[in-house]
């Protein structure tokens, strides 16, 4: 079994460079098969019996099965075909949607699998629930998310869910022995995740080691273990099953002889018992670091962490002020990928998937935030998109003459020379110079000029981003 299992979560939770899945069936406990989510090949047509014509084009995800996973919003009803088709039958109503929408369980996230597309501009997604319970339409806005789920409009019936997130790594990391099957994936943390074949009477004696944490949506824990004595055993594991073997140094104390000797034994063995059972983790509770740990005090910072998410190893680590974890969207210290951005280390992005930041407690002096990145290309190519506000608040493309695309090619070409690695951040800040640069802050409008308004840069994902510009 190959390590890569664990890191492909995360091209979906990877940054996450890493391999994916294969694409195995899902075992028989009530969940959809893999045959179910083969996605139309051939386009089709379905028309209403009316004079009005109605067709939809449907077309399989390029989503990879990592990234493909949403929520409902309780907005709409499900569908057993794109709803302004006719005859179509609800599959689950509004109030069924409404409790999907509340639910936590790993079971009610949805999988989209399939897109359609309807000759007056709306947009469908199939989807199936991970349980498998429920399977059909859902009506996703008038815009293209073939390539991109993000894409999916406001206000319609999905919207994006991560099925994991990263959890607590605890302290001691080896020597555990597991007690269950090993998954490929958490169970219902993807349409694929399935039992592996190994049998637990192979690995029953042997140690494991702990290389990551996820919780899904329930927040249930799941490790990814690998076998210590015969590596190829690996994959995921429920915490529960994952049985802790501490050694107790009281069974080494010497006997009677030596009282005075005993004596100072039982102190260091004390001692070495209260470290092995200490349940704290590398991501601090924002308590100061013990001494027992032998980490310095510290009082007057907060600590940052960089660790890269595909070796487990520290990149760097720095502490800085807690005032210095604000900006204009953050006005009190915190630690997230807008605040920590400029302390990355060079030739690093935020890992793209999942939490990058995971931090524990408020942000204040003594604390730590473990901040997943992967070392990341830069990006290739970026493309700024225009758009202007009508009086209906309707955001329109800008129309530019020669000279005003030209400078856009310019701006575009000047993102590109800032070397920004994906999964990095691009600021508000950084965008307004570049505009600036390129005289392109104020853009012509049907009413007159429009000026910059703001702009939904953020997390750099993919090679060629596209960032959008509004003005009004």
């Amino acid at each position: 079994m190959n390590k890569n299992l664990k890191k492909s979560l995360y091209v979906g939770i990877a940054a996450l460079s890493l391999l994916t899945l294969s694409n195995l069936n899902v075992n028989a406990k009530g969940k959809a098969t893999a045959a179910h989510h083969q996605t139309k090949q051939v386009q089709k047509h379905v028309k209403k019996t009316t004079n009005n014509k109605v067709t939809a084009e449907y077309s399989p995800l390029k989503v990879s099965t990592d990234n493909a996973y949403v929520k409902s919003t309780g907005i709409v009803t499900m569908f057993n075909k794109p709803g302004k088709l006719g005859n179509a039958k609800v599959v689950a109503s509004k109030t069924t949607m409404k409790k999907l929408a509340k639910s936590n369980s790993p079971k009610n996230i949805f999988y989209v699998y399939e897109m359609a597309k309807t000759n007056n501009g709306l947009y469908y997604a199939k989807v199936v629930t991970l349980g498998g319970k429920y399977r059909g339409w859902i009506y996703a806005g008038k815009t293209d998310f073939a390539n991109d789920l993000t894409k999916i409009d406001k206000g319609t019936g999905i919207t994006v869910k991560s099925p994991l997130q990263y959890a607590k790594m605890p302290k001691n990391k080896t020597g555990y022995h597991v007690t269950s099957s090993l998954w490929t994936t958490p169970n219902y943390s993807r349409i694929n995740s399935k039992v592996l074949d190994f049998n637990k009477k192979e690995y029953a004696k042997d140690t494991f080691k702990i290389e990551s944490a996820v919780a899904n949506t329930q927040g249930w824990v799941y490790y990814y273990v690998v076998d210590e004595q015969h590596p190829k055993i690996n994959g995921w594991a429920f915490h529960g099953s994952v049985k802790g073997k501490h050694v107790n140094t009281k069974k080494k104390t010497p006997t009677k002889k030596a009282p005075v000797k005993k004596e100072s034994n039982k102190k260091e063995s004390k001692k070495n018992d209260q470290a092995k059972v200490d349940n704290n983790d590398d991501i601090t509770d924002g308590k100061t670091p013990t001494v027992s740990n032998n980490q310095p005090k510290q009082t007057n910072g907060y600590t940052l962490k960089f660790v890269n998410q595909a070796t487990a190893q520290v990149v760097s680590q720095q502490t800085v002020g807690v005032n210095d974890l604000t900006n204009t969207t953050n006005p009190y210290p915190a630690a997230n990928t807008s605040t920590v951005a400029k302390y990355l280390p060079s030739g690093y992005g935020f890992y793209q998937y999942g939490n990058a930041v995971a931090s524990s407690g408020s942000v204040s002096n003594g604390g730590q935030s473990v901040i997943y990145v992967a070392k990341n290309p830069s990006i290739n190519s970026v493309k700024l998109n225009l758009r202007i506000f009508d009086n209906t608040g309707a955001a329109n493309p800008v129309n530019m003459n020669s000279n005003g695309t030209n400078s856009i090619l310019n701006a575009q070409q000047e993102l590109v020379d800032m070397n920004i690695m994906q999964g990095s951040v691009v600021t508000t800040a950084q965008i307004q110079k570049v505009l600036a640069d390129n005289g392109l802050t104020v853009v012509p409008g049907n009413n007159g000029s429009a000026n910059f308004a703001y702009t939904d840069a953020g997390l750099v994902q993919g090679s060629n981003p596209m960032i959008n510009v509004y003005y009004r």
